[in-house]
């Protein structure tokens, strides 16, 4: 008996090593599946609530059958095998552990109090960001600037960061302090993911089990727990809050703590192996079947009748590049046939593969469909998206047809030494109204606003003239960018429809200029009219070029 508890006990050392490198090889090679997780949750519950739904949801649908459905059935093993960010906080802890040679240690009642934090959290965010649809934390993400800085491979984009995510990064480098004296400190008290994932895996049918009957009094267990659970009072942990990191069964002397799937004890090393090798499974198999998806839509696209646009472009394979994530270039190659998009092919990228992988195949099928690059960006993945957006937009540029109406075209390189950054926590309050004059509406008055410490999506409350009714030529005009930075933008006019905009100058940050320039001023065009949506996240750029088409056409 004794044997076998002691061969027991060497088996449960291993599962450490096991999992830590499990950790390190999502951390590296998976590092967006949190990023991924939240945003899908996001995104389908926005949809939900709306009743807005599109085949962009896809991704965010898959992802979600990837991870919720283990979490729900064998608890939260995402969490402790797999999540990037937890790893980032167990690695601070273990650092921080062999610096100051003691484990710093939280009341059980103060632990249990501060536990409500993380749903504090998620209830902010579904009320600001998924209901109100406010922008105001959308600068404000450690997962942005965590993404930015510690991205495997790539130098960490410092400047960037502390210019353009400067809130985000500060919370997270209180979360990096905190983290090195309270293990799991981000997961236990602030993590939204965490909080709905404690939610889901209350339902599970996988618990940890300890007979009372065989434990002592030493509480290795509790102090071993990385989440702080008081397991010397349980039998059966039935918490959510439970990261299934097996560290309890790892630490028992008494090898009494045992993993049970429906009453029937399984070995914990094979349990976290297999729901990672099912969640990796099922996330891969879906990205399969959704690149399969969007190849079938591209297709079917190519043989669509779009008689109304066939006089858009002139046919040939063009080039463009865009900015994508810290700021890496896109390149693409659109391929016109026709008269409209037909193939989108990827030349080069500097994006993270997975979310460049995840972007693509979505944003490029929708470009096909509506014949247009001003589709929406597909959320957890939106730096990439843009990036394809403005290569794409880039391209269409150079395939411009300039007797029909035509695609938004390019948005350059900066040229002139930014100074300013555009950030959603500046801490001031304005409102300027300017009034313009268009020929076939007299008078339309346009009225922007920031508001302190956020700028909420808004639509320019300019009404350009219906379609046909401006005066054939080609227009300059101006508007204000953030903090009172200066546009300037050319329209053209043809057959008394606005079929082209181009840029001239501009004082706004490069990679929220670029976020917006495409999609504003595609849908100014698709809709012939400066009233359109500002694109969020990037909301004071929006705004200048609205107003700058609006002073042009006046």
């Amino acid at each position: 008996m004794e044997t076998a508890k002691k061969k027991k006990k060497k088996k449960f050392k291993i599962m450490p090593a096991v999992r830590l490198a499990l950790q390190i090889v999502f951390f590296i090679f998976i590092p967006a599946l949190y990023i991924s997780a939240f945003a899908a949750v996001k995104a389908v519950a926005i949809a939900l609530f709306t009743l807005k739904f599109s085949t962009t949801l896809l991704p965010q649908v898959l992802e979600i059958i990837a991870i919720i459905p283990i979490t729900v059935l064998f608890g939260r093993f995402f969490c402790g095998w797999m999540c990037a960010f937890g790893t980032y906080g167990d690695f601070i802890t273990r650092v921080a552990g062999k610096l100051f040679k003691k484990k710093w240690k939280i009341s059980e009642k103060a632990d249990g109090v501060l536990k409500y934090g993380k749903y504090a959290v998620l209830a902010v965010l579904i009320v600001v960001e998924w209901i109100l649809k406010s922008t105001v934390f959308g600068l404000a993400s450690p997962w942005d600037a965590f993404g930015m800085l510690a991205t495997v491979g790539k130098a960490p984009a410092i400047s960037y960061v502390l210019s353009s995510l400067t809130v985000g990064f500060i919370i997270l480098l209180g979360i990096t302090v905190a983290s090195a004296f309270v293990e799991r400190f981000f997961c236990r008290y602030l993590c939204p993911m965490g909080a709905i994932f404690a939610i889901t895996s209350r339902l599970r049918i996988a618990k940890i089990k300890k007979p009372s009957a065989g434990c002592g009094k030493c509480k290795v267990c509790t102090n071993a727990c990385a989440m702080g659970i008081p397991l010397y009072k349980m039998e059966t942990v039935k918490t959510g809050e439970c990261i299934n990191c097996m560290k309890c069964i790892s630490a028992c002397p008494r090898a009494n703590a045992t993993f049970a799937v429906a009453d029937s004890d399984i070995r914990p090393l094979m349990a976290g192996v297999a729901a990672v090798g099912v969640i990796t499974g099922i996330y891969y198999t879906n990205s399969f079947t959704m690149n399969t998806a969007a190849f079938s839509s591209m297709t079917a696209g190519q043989t669509a009748d779009t008689a109304a646009v066939s006089s858009r472009y002139k046919d040939g394979t063009y080039t463009g590049t865009g900015s994508g994530f810290r700021g890496a270039l896109t390149t693409v190659t659109v391929t016109i046939k026709n008269g409209k998009i037909t193939d989108i092919t990827t030349a080069s990228y500097g994006d993270d593969a997975p979310f460049y992988d995840r972007a693509f195949s979505t944003v490029t099928s929708e470009i096909i469909s509506s014949q247009s690059a001003g589709v929406d960006a597909v959320s957890g993945a939106t730096y990439s998206s843009n990036g394809i957006m403005t290569a794409v937009a880039d391209a269409l540029s150079r395939a411009e047809n300039t007797s029909a109406a035509i695609e938004t075209t390019t948005v350059p390189a900066v040229t002139e030494k930014q100074t300013t950054t555009e950030t959603t926590t500046q801490v001031t309050t304005e409102t300027s109204t300017k009034t313009t004059t268009e020929k076939a509406t007299n008078a339309a008055t346009t009225t922007k606003a920031t508001t302190t410490k956020a700028e909420t999506t808004t639509k320019a409350a300019t009404t350009a003239a219906p379609a046909g009714q401006y005066t054939d030529g080609t227009y300059q005009g101006s508007g204000t960018g953030f903090r009172g930075g200066t546009t300037t933008v050319t329209v053209k006019v043809a057959n008394g429809k606005i079929t082209d905009i181009t840029v001239d100058s501009y004082q706004d940050d490069y990679p929220f200029f670029s976020r917006a320039f495409p999609t504003v001023t595609a849908e100014i065009i698709g809709s012939q009219s400066a009233n359109v949506d500002a694109v969020s996240g990037a909301t004071y750029s929006s705004l200048g070029i609205m107003e700058a088409v609006a002073n042009a056409l006046s």
